[in-house]
């Protein structure tokens, strides 16, 4: 069979494989038109790689609307698997209920269209919330509470059946819901993992976050969303990037991962706690990783004890008369600093 007969016969199973979908949509209610009466596109949200997202009315409600224009690609093998990967990320989703993942609501494929419907989230991507907060660090409460929410989400993903591996965990792929929780998101690399333990191979996912198995194309298995998790711990606990500040490219950097077992380096003043977790979780082996419901109960456990001694130590430092002082200091250095502006505004 020649290359082209090949690329032929895989553009047709895919096919085969919208026509099923659009089948199980509409039986299970889910096969939403786009656009239509009941689904009407607002405007652009940004364009990726594979689409664009456009917020959009649905049924009343405010949604976004992933559009995929890799079903459009000429050649008919890059067609195919564009579909395929359609198909493998809305069977995903559709089966998903958690708090903390993002909602999935319908989603369409019509010839050479397709969309997804999903959740809106007006706090943007948790990376925006980290990192572009008007230079401003979040608090450590605020940065635990998505820490924890991000782990109650894999906990989920773990536990189901068959069980679901992301494969993406980054800044970027979590969304902040408008009452302020971490949503997981973008499952369009996710897969199921079979009951009888079968693991995948392939380079998948983003070099900073990924783990040295994955790196190196081994066999692994939702071990490597853990290893992802500890280094967005460490981001979260730290607010700094991962590997920040290094001159290294992304490709260099995952090399020093996989070959030396490179790590962020997590400061001294980082609760103990925090740090074993961080630790335990970006393991060289990935059978010496946790799973990801103990790494949700010791963050259960732990977080509120630790704010708790965060508060203590801010109260100390309150009374502190050192630390009075210093604070009146601040103080009137603003004040004259205001006092200047003001002067010269005047003039």
């Amino acid at each position: 069979m020649s290359d082209a007969e090949r690329a032929d016969d895989a553009s047709s199973d895919a096919s085969s494989e919208l026509a099923r979908l659009r089948d199980v949509a509409a039986r299970d209610d889910w096969l939403v038109e786009v656009p239509s009466s009941s689904c009407a596109l607002e405007r652009s949200l940004g364009c990726g790689s594979s689409g664009e997202a456009f917020l959009a009315s649905w049924r009343g409600a405010r949604v976004v609307v992933k559009t995929m224009k890799l079903l459009h690609d000429d050649d008919a093998a890059r067609r195919a698997l564009a579909r395929r990967a359609f198909v493998r990320e809305c069977e995903i989703m559709a089966r998903l209920r958690h708090p903390n993942v993002l909602a999935f609501y319908g989603a369409n494929a019509n010839g050479r269209d397709a969309s997804v419907v999903c959740e809106y989230a007006p706090g943007g991507t948790l990376k925006q919330w980290l990192h572009e907060n008007k230079g401003k660090k979040r608090s450590l409460s605020a940065r635990l509470g998505m820490a924890l929410d991000i782990a109650r989400a894999f906990a989920y993903l773990e536990s189901r059946t068959p069980r679901v591996m992301h494969r993406d965990l980054k800044p970027s792929n979590v969304f902040v819901s408008v009452d302020g929780r971490a949503l997981v998101a973008d499952f369009g690399l996710a897969r199921f993992v079979a009951p009888r333990g079968e693991d995948l191979t392939g380079e998948t996912g983003t070099y900073i976050y990924m783990a040295p198995e994955v790196i190196k194309s081994q066999h692994y298995d939702e071990r490597a969303d853990v290893f992802s998790y500890g280094i967005l711990l460490y981001e979260l606990v730290t607010g700094i990037e991962p590997y920040q500040p290094h001159h290294f490219t992304g490709i260099q950097i995952a090399t020093a991962v996989a070959d030396r077992a490179f790590r962020p380096k997590i400061p001294d003043s980082t609760h103990a706690g925090l740090t074993a977790i961080i630790e335990m979780c970006w393991q060289q082996d990935a059978s010496n990783r946790p799973s990801f419901e103990r790494v949700r109960e010791s963050m259960e456990t732990m977080v509120p004890d630790i704010l708790k001694e965060e508060e203590t130590k801010l109260a100390e430092q309150r009374e502190n008369p050192s630390f009075q002082a210093k604070t009146l200091q601040n103080l009137s250095s603003t004040l004259a600093d205001w006092s200047k502006k003001m002067s010269d505004l005047a003039s």
